[in-house]
Parts: structure tokens; sequence; C-alpha cells
């Protein structure tokens, strides 16, 4: 999804000015019955890799339901892994003149309230850094790609940009299982 250069600088801008942080306990995010929402990258060579975690996020976030955010063109619901989820996906109508998501495709991202956010691309996506800010998520989890605060509050550095993206999506998923305790439990998962 391409966003005007100069209005992803405003509206970054505003969102530093907007939103402030607080301090958050990310072991609480792993106990909070409220939602988990995915954002899965754009980019349709990385897709099905990202699509190949949601079981081990599933495995994380138990008992609650798991929404996935696509941009990509793809029919969500022809990849094995991501059919078993609720998809949400923006339309033209959700989206203002400069790409970025309205109000009422964030409510629709958000209800009946989230927990945390996990954006699964490891690239630069600014509507995907907006869309885990505006949500209003306690916990957003990204990884290192240089968007930090406000729009995440957790970063995992993945590897830089020679790392498999087999092995980035492993390190991710990694951190998030020993940041829940269970780091023993995913070793034993493959990729």
């Amino acid at each position: 999804m391409k966003i005007n250069r100069l209005a992803e600088k405003f509206a970054g801008y505003m969102h530093r000015m907007k939103f402030k942080n607080h301090p958050v306990s990310f072991l609480d995010c792993f106990k909070d019955p409220k939602d988990c929402l995915v954002l899965m990258p754009s980019d349709m060579n990385v897709l099905l890799d990202a699509a190949s975690q949601l079981p081990k996020i599933a495995e994380l976030f138990p008992n609650r339901i798991i929404k996935i955010l696509t941009t990509s063109n793809i029919d969500p619901r022809s990849h094995e892994y991501i059919k078993r989820f609720t998809i949400i996906k923006p339309y033209p109508y959700d989206l203002n003149a400069f790409y970025l998501p309205r109000k009422q495709f964030i409510e629709k991202a958000r209800t009946p309230g989230l927990s945390v956010c996990i954006d699964l691309d490891f690239y630069p996506n600014f509507f995907n850094s907006s869309v885990s800010l505006l949500t209003g998520a306690p916990v957003r989890i990204g990884s290192a790609k240089g968007m930090g605060l406000p729009y995440y509050n957790f970063e995992i550095n993945v590897g830089d940009e020679s790392t498999p993206i087999k092995t980035a999506y492993r390190t991710f998923i990694d951190v998030l299982f020993n940041l829940k305790g269970e780091g023993s439990k995913i070793a034993s998962c493959e990729t």
C-alpha cells in the first residue's frame, strides 16, 4: 500500500504529538482475555512465511479471538494458516485520501477490545504502524525497523536484511515465547 511521503511525515508528526506512551506490563498482555490483532506483511513474497507463524501466536494467546489484518490483494482465505482466524481487510472506503485508515476501520479492528497488537511486517510499513498505534492496544509489538515510539512499545531485533525470513520469524516468535516465560516450549517447534 503506497502512502504519500509528505502525508506520512505529517501523520507521523501528529501521532508523536497526540499519543503519549505509558508504562506497560508485557506479562499482563498474556493474561488479558481481550483479543489479539496480527498485522500481516504487505509483501506477497513473505506473506506465507508470516502466515505460518499464526498457529504459534494462537498458542501464545489461547482462548481469545486472533484477528488478522492483511492489505495484500490475495484472498487470505486461500492460505491454510490464515483461514482459521478472523480476517480484517481494508477496502477503499476504509482509507482516507492519503491511504491511511479511517476511524470506522480502526473501530472495526479493535472491537470489542485488544490487549496486544503484533506487526509481522519486518520492513517499514507506515500503514501497519499507524493501525497498531490507533487501535489503542496497550501492548504493540513489532520488529526493530526504525518506527519506534509511539507506534510500538516493544521492538524485537530479528537480524539485518541478509537474515533469511524464516530465521527472522523464528527469532521473533522465540522472543515472544520467552517473554511469556515458555522459552523451552518453542524450542521444539518447527518453522
